[in-house]
């Protein structure tokens, strides 16, 4: 009994630590805002401010490495005539979502509605790359595209995941230190040499154990009750958050475009500006195709729409 104890805690322990990935795919509808599970457990962690800025820096992340390779597959398409001036003008609006999500204080009272809504931008703009690459391309071609990327290095996306591996650490320490205060033990040793890598996180779970397995009964039952508690606060919180991002979302949709808009409409004319004022335009006017579409030599006109049911690439760590 004193063994299924020990499992039980060491198990709650890991559900307060901070899940690493993003999925790479995710539903997301968009007319009314509808926010997916996976959001709801990656918002679960920001009631914490080192939390959210492991959300946001996964998000930056995200972004940085669909931007670096949507402009590879541009310089390919480029290379062969085709006219990427709409794909191009998805990429220019991704620099601006990128520039947003960087802006975003971790420690506002807000920064899970932002997070939220930028989430939401990103998986858009995905979909209208994707899309407008189908009306370019062949399926085939468009996976030869796909493998040539797939393992393209983001020196921005790997400076980033050094970023957030040390703030998982950080807020995994914290986790930490917060169980061994219920546990009423001083792991200050323990977590220094987890978070300086010297321990790890298996082997702190192991030490945790063996602490578990000297305890009594109910000292055992009153740490598991505490954690069942956290857990359902956490949860609750996290819903709540969720409640408040989906509240307004239209509105602040609009807000973001008409920013974007304004920010475009003071940089200098060109064709790749000008089309995406017309996406942004399109979108502010409830249209659901963003643009005129990109055009080749092999292509027709296409009119990609602002797509809602993928999700940016997800940050993995």
């Amino acid at each position: 009994m004193r063994k299924i104890w020990n499992i039980i805690i060491v198990l709650m322990l890991m559900v307060s630590i901070a899940p690493l990935a993003f999925a790479d795919e995710a539903e997301d509808p968009t007319s009314e805002v509808e926010i997916d599970d996976e959001t709801q457990k990656q918002v679960e962690i920001m009631n914490d401010s080192v939390g959210s800025e492991i959300r946001l820096l996964q998000l930056e992340k995200s972004i940085a490495k669909n931007i670096i390779k949507g402009e590879e597959v541009v310089s390919i398409l480029k290379g062969l005539e085709y006219n990427t001036t709409y794909l191009e003008a998805i990429l220019a609006e991704f620099e601006f979502l990128k520039e947003e999500v960087i802006d975003v204080d971790p420690n506002s009272t807000d920064a899970v509605q932002i997070f939220v809504d930028l989430k939401h931008d990103a998986v858009n703009l995905t979909k209208d790359f994707r899309d407008a690459l189908k009306e370019l391309l062949d399926d085939d071609t468009i996976e030869q595209l796909r493998e040539r990327t797939r393992e393209m290095i983001c020196e921005e996306a790997q400076n980033l995941s050094s970023k957030i591996q040390n703030k998982i650490k950080q807020y995994n320490r914290n986790q930490l230190h917060k169980l061994y205060q219920i546990m009423g033990e001083n792991g200050t040793s323990f977590l220094n040499k987890y978070q300086n890598g010297t321990l790890t996180m298996e082997q702190v779970k192991q030490q945790i154990g063996k602490m578990v397995n000297q305890m009594t009964k109910e000292k055992r039952y009153g740490i598991f009750s505490q954690l069942k508690q956290n857990k359902i606060q956490k949860k609750i919180q996290a819903e709540i958050c969720v409640q408040n991002a989906t509240d307004g979302f239209q509105t602040r949709k609009e807000s973001r475009l008409i920013n974007r808009l304004q920010k475009s409409e003071n940089m200098p004319d060109d064709p790749i500006n000008e089309e995406m004022q017309e996406r942004i335009r399109n979108r502010l006017k409830g249209n659901d195709n963003s643009g005129t579409g990109g055009s080749g030599n092999n292509a027709d006109n296409g009119s990609p729409g602002n797509g809602n049911n993928q999700q940016s690439g997800g940050g993995d760590n």
